[in-house]
């Protein structure tokens, strides 16, 4: 169970990565709105379908944006540990996350429910 467990989650962490790699090339030229909901697709991999986590990991769904922008600022400076996140927080552009934190906030109304 435990073997099968961290196959899983190499295996999502692998999807992730490979997004990640391919998303900058991606996302790079794109306006905010796109560029936000590219990044958000690297996000599911772990947060899940529009951040809406059913896990362990936190849901961004729910973060308000000021929440979102100092959860990635606390990443970059590793004030904030995690598995993969201070990585991940680090290759991002302030362009990059200020698009996929409006990309987030978008989710506005599923948060209240």
């Amino acid at each position: 169970m435990r073997r099968a467990l961290v196959l899983h989650h190499t295996q999502q962490l692998f999807i992730l990565l490979a997004g990640l790699l391919a998303a900058p090339a991606l996302v790079s030229a794109a306006p905010i709105p796109a560029r936000g909901a590219a990044w958000a697709q690297a996000c599911a991999a772990c947060h899940g379908p529009d951040g809406q986590s059913q896990g362990a990991i936190p849901a961004l769904d729910r973060l308000s944006p000021e929440d979102f922008r100092a959860a990635m600022q606390a990443f970059r400076t590793e004030e904030r540990q995690g598995t993969v996140m201070n990585q991940i927080a680090k290759g991002l552009s302030e362009t990059d996350v200020e698009a996929v934190t409006t990309y987030f906030a978008t989710m506005q109304p599923r948060r209240q429910q």
